[in-house]
């Protein structure tokens, strides 16, 4: 017997060293082949820009939500295909993605993963080369890729020197009816980190300086008395999220109110951020979730008309708070102290596990592996690779900077 119990606690331990390298080896690879394609990618994209540049605009962006598209899947093999993270889907989510709309996308941030969890949605709903991003500035600094983005239609902003002009110019492009446009914005600007109190402080802050209140049927209970004979504040405090900026939103919605379709508004929780205490940790990051250390994301989605969205700021401002006192009573779900609550949320919310096919994925893997080999097996595609990485940077920064983007 006890032979027995040797053998199999060496066999789970070898399972566990099987795992962990699994994990490292994905790491690795994922990485390095991430990153690695860039120059590939960008001479791709060069060729396709050539090509287009005397044609309209809406046929060269075809072309690149194609491309864009092909590499978010190389993403997803290694982020979501290799990990094995279930994805687990909640409200309007089965009817909205059915729909192939333009749509304003609006999320809780929290995680440098939450630009990927939009891979998840997106993909499953048909529109993975339509996405682009309202990012900070700061991102542009990223080799090669914090160029395209900007190509692809993204559009960056800086935090405290706003430039609204600029902003808008960027806009205008996408108001073409022929670019089928999913645009994520964080109306948080920044992520609601446990670790980090003073940004959830500030936000506090921010309430209290500006003097946001709750909406008028919460008021009524504020209002009262909490039985220490002291009168609770009516402040717009929330307990899961950061209070929402309006400005970037406003200017979207007041933009392309007329193309977009719907709203979808999101809430992402990933698993595993909440203690046996119950007390609320960070939510894992990028190199946290590539090695497989969340096992399921909990996605919420509520299809909001844009008829029912308004497009004046004041009015938007108090309907996007509004909307933020929704997602924290959501949040409760997920992050609640109460195991149990928190363990059966699924079942309670109605969600399902939601899959793709492994070919969706692993055919762009199988794509970029590709044509990887004549760059690195072949003297003449070593030097051109080499080239296009180090003026591929030079010239894109120079083309940013002049360009002064935002």
């Amino acid at each position: 017997m006890a032979d027995f119990q040797g053998v199999e606690k060496q066999l789970n331990q070898l399972r566990l060293n099987i795992d962990v390298i699994r994990k490292c080896v994905i790491y690795a690879l994922g990485s390095v082949m991430m990153i690695g394609v860039a120059p590939e990618y960008l001479g791709v994209w060069l060729a396709w820009r050539g090509i287009t540049l005397v044609l309209p605009g809406w046929v060269y962006q075809w072309g690149d939500d194609k491309l864009y598209s092909l590499y978010q899947r190389l993403v997803l093999f290694f982020f979501e295909t290799c990990t094995r993270t279930e994805v687990v889907v909640y409200g309007d989510a089965d009817d909205a993605l059915k729909k192939r709309e333009s749509v304003l996308y609006l999320a809780n941030h929290q995680s440098t993963v939450d630009w990927l969890v939009a891979d998840m949605v997106s993909i499953r709903g048909g529109s993975l080369g339509h996405l682009r991003y309202v990012m900070k500035d700061t991102l542009q600094l990223i080799p090669l890729y914090g160029h395209y983005f900007y190509a692809h239609g993204c559009i960056y902003v800086k935090r405290g020197k706003f430039n609204q002009q600029k902003m808008i110019r960027a806009l205008d492009y996408l108001t073409d009816p022929r670019i089928p446009t999913w645009l994520v914005i964080f109306p948080e600007g920044t992520r609601y980190y446990p670790a980090t109190p003073k940004v959830i402080e500030k936000s506090e802050q921010f309430a209290r300086d500006n003097n946001l209140k709750r909406p008028s049927e919460e008021a009524a209970v504020m209002d009262g008395h909490d039985g220490s004979g002291r009168k609770k504040q009516n402040q717009l405090v929330l307990k899961h999220h950061l209070v929402p900026k309006v400005k970037g939103t406003w200017l979207v919605a007041e933009h392309l109110h007329a193309k977009f379709d719907a709203l979808y508004d999101v809430s992402v929780f990933y698993e595993g951020c909440v203690s046996q205490d119950g007390v609320r940790g960070n939510a894992p990051q990028l190199i946290e979730f590539l090695m497989g250390r969340c096992k399921k994301v909990h996605i919420h989605i509520r299809r909001i008309p844009m008829t029912e969205v308004p497009n004046e700021e004041e009015q938007l401002k108090t309907w996007l708070q509004n909307l933020y006192i929704e997602k924290d009573k959501l949040a409760e779900n997920f992050f609640t102290k109460d195991n149990e609550k928190r363990a059966t949320v699924q079942k309670r919310l109605g969600g399902h596990a939601s899959r793709i096919s492994i070919w969706s994925t692993l055919s762009s893997f199988l794509f970029f592996t590709a044509i990887t080999v004549p760059f690195v097996c072949t003297k003449i595609g070593r030097q051109l690779y080499l080239q296009l990485l180090l003026y591929g940077t030079l010239g894109s920064y120079g083309w940013l900077a002049i360009r002064s983007v935002c």
